[in-house]
């Protein structure tokens, strides 16, 4: 570099000293060591950081599982609250540490003679040494330990849902309520079976609509009324359907006597309609629906069998250690009908009270032969886990004079019907036959059995001679080996209960009654109303009911957890209502499946021996 004579010889030293410096390229490396230096002491300084935080969250943890087992063990006179804080003082995690603290323990629990679950949570905070050249000062994270411990004896009921709302599908899925349930219910089984290494639990299931179908053996228990004939034969009862209607006065208790005197449900569809009165319509065309909606005691069969009693389906299950028949059984579960929850709940109060203890010893497994356990029992845990989709809905039940007992109507062996009016008959058969029927001959014979497939005439307000007799007998006519052949018919008078077997009750009404032109059988309402009425009167009555039985449930020592599952205002209401307190741990409000089998699994956890549990 040429530099003006003007420039004094030390300016000429140091502008030298400059050129040779810029163009010398010895030590660049230097440069590079510096930087990949610099980038190995960043690096090892977070793994310093973060191991020196996971050391002490590591160290939490493990101190929270102790605190939380300790505090969950049955055994302890304390609160949880006050071990947990006392485990923490001796530990004295914060000795010796600098830049680490720990927020403090809050402690949740659950705390009685037959339960502890106990719920920690806290926060570990590091300050950094090397991360704050990343500006990251500090690390921390949540803590949580849950731990809980029940007693080795524990009995328990599923009351499930299983209405017809149940086959609806939840939010954007293919998935039904009813397949959830079905597949909740059998985790539930399956968490308790594993965790039960004293082989001390029994599990029982209440099916519920606005009835329980009960086994014939359970209803052969109960003080039972107006069981129904079949073919014939009195108190035979109708094949695999049982539904007993326990009196409203009872639901004030846990338990049921095997004495009280309590009427079967007549198994009669009360609500479907018949279209008309003016023609004959065929009794054979208006039998009966056999849906749970129509007919509130019913039963599903699964058709996969030709073995009709290996396939019912929504049946009361007693409770057992034996699962294995127990998870069958809610696998085949179904849905249909309305929502009876107080009917549901009413049965497993009555079969976990002590007073079921004959009913065990006489019908029950051999794995409860010494159950249910005294209500007072301390070792001894009782547990209802009630679930529901929806809020009461009343149905219609047959009064108890019309339930059982002879009836007036007979049943010829071709399926035609007749139905005798005569002097000091029951209600409304004992009124002024027709003109046409008193006036058929001058003799003293009396026109007492109307056969309605014998009147001719289309007219509501006509009387046809023809279709009154003095008996009921008729004959049929057939083709047989191309010769017509004319034969009397069969006639039989039926009790109440196959009357209900044959007809729905409009078309008894209609077709028996209006259309005879008896004096006060022409008004439809009146005469349903004779027959039939709301069973448990209201939904707002069996709101009540199901808070007072769930009341005296609870006094009885049993556990209520409560499931309400997309129910709604009002079933949320009254699950809520029902369940133990604190409410937090023993009610659920569910909104998809997922959060129905997290339920379920939670509650399952809660019958568990001493164990953590998160």
């Amino acid at each position: 570099m040429m530099l003006p004579r003007s420039v004094s010889p030390a300016a000429r030293r140091f502008l030298g000293a400059v050129s040779r410096f810029r163009d010398d390229e010895s030590g660049n490396m230097a440069v590079f060591v510096m930087v990949v230096f610099m980038l190995m002491i960043t690096l090892g300084g977070i793994s310093i950081d973060v191991m020196r935080f996971e050391t002490r969250r590591v160290a939490m943890q493990q101190t929270m599982d102790r605190a939380a087992l300790a505090a969950a063990n049955l055994e302890q006179t304390r609160t949880p609250a006050e071990i947990a804080e006392d485990w923490f003082d001796k530990v004295n995690l914060n000795s010796g540490l600098d830049m680490v603290t720990f927020s403090d323990v809050t402690v949740d629990a659950i705390s009685n003679d037959s339960l502890r679950r106990v719920t920690l949570n806290s926060n570990v905070v590091s300050d950094n040494f090397f991360m704050r050249l990343l500006n990251v000062d500090q690390l921390q994270t949540p803590t949580l330990s849950e731990a809980a411990q029940g007693r080795s004896d524990v009995e328990i009921f599923l009351v499930l849902d299983i209405t017809g709302s149940m086959t609806s599908t939840v939010g954007d899925t293919d998935v039904t309520k009813m397949e959830a349930l079905v597949e909740a219910g059998q985790e539930f089984v399956d968490i308790v079976e594993e965790n039960d290494t004293q082989n001390g639990t029994s599990i029982g299931m209440v099916p519920y609509t606005s009835q329980v179908n009960i086994p014939e053996e359970l209803r052969q228990q109960f003080n039972v009324t107006d069981v129904s004939s079949w073919d014939g034969v009195a108190n035979a009862g109708v094949p695999d359907i049982n539904c007993i209607e326990i009196p409203e006065d009872t639901y004030g208790s846990a338990g049921l006597s095997t004495d009280l005197e309590m009427p079967m449900m007549a198994v009669a569809d009360a609500k479907s309609s018949t279209s008309t009165t003016i023609k004959w319509l065929n009794p054979k065309n208006y039998t009966p629906a056999t849906g749970m909606g129509t007919r509130p005691c019913s039963m599903e069969e699964d058709d996969s069998s030709t073995d009709y009693n290996e396939n019912l389906m929504n049946l009361l299950v007693m409770p057992t250690k034996d699962t294995d028949d127990l998870k069958t059984a809610i696998s085949r579960l179904t849905a249909d009908g309305n929502t009876g929850i107080a009917v549901g709940m009413r049965w497993a109060t009555a079969l976990l009270d002590e007073a079921a203890q004959p009913i065990y010893e006489a019908i029950g497994d051999d794995t409860v032969q010494d159950r249910p356990a005294d209500n007072d029992d301390s070792d001894t845990r009782k547990i209802i886990v009630l679930m529901t989709d929806g809020s009461h809905v009343t149905n219609y039940h047959i009064k108890d004079g019309y339930k059982s007992g002879p009836s007036p109507i007979y049943r010829g062996s071709d399926g035609y019907l007749a139905i005798r009016f005569w002097e000091d008959g029951p209600n409304f058969n004992n009124n002024t036959r027709p003109s046409c029927a008193t006036n058929k001959d001058t003799t003293t014979v009396k026109y007492e059995y109307f056969v309605p497939h014998l009147k001719t005439s289309t007219k509501s307000s006509a009387c046809s001679a023809a279709a009154w007799l003095a008996a009921p007998e008729w004959t049929t006519t057939y083709t047989k080996s191309g010769k017509t052949v004319t034969e009397a018919v069969t006639v039989t008078q039926l009790d109440w209960s196959e009357v209900w077997r044959y007809m729905r009750l409009s078309y008894v009404v209609r077709q028996l009654y209006m259309r005879s032109n008896v004096t006060d059988t022409s008004d439809y309402d009146t005469l349903m109303a004779e027959f039939r009425q709301s069973y448990l009167t209201s939904a707002s009555n069996m709101d009540t009911l199901l808070q007072e039985n769930c009341s005296a449930a609870r006094l009885a020592g049993i556990e209520i957890y409560g499931i309400a599952f997309e129910a709604g205002t009002s079933g949320e209401k009254q699950i809520n209502g029902c369940a133990s307190t604190p409410k937090a741990s023993y009610y659920f409000d569910v909104e998809d499946n997922a959060d129905l089998m997290a339920a379920f699994s939670q509650i399952a956890t809660d019958v568990s021996e001493l164990r953590l549990t998160q």
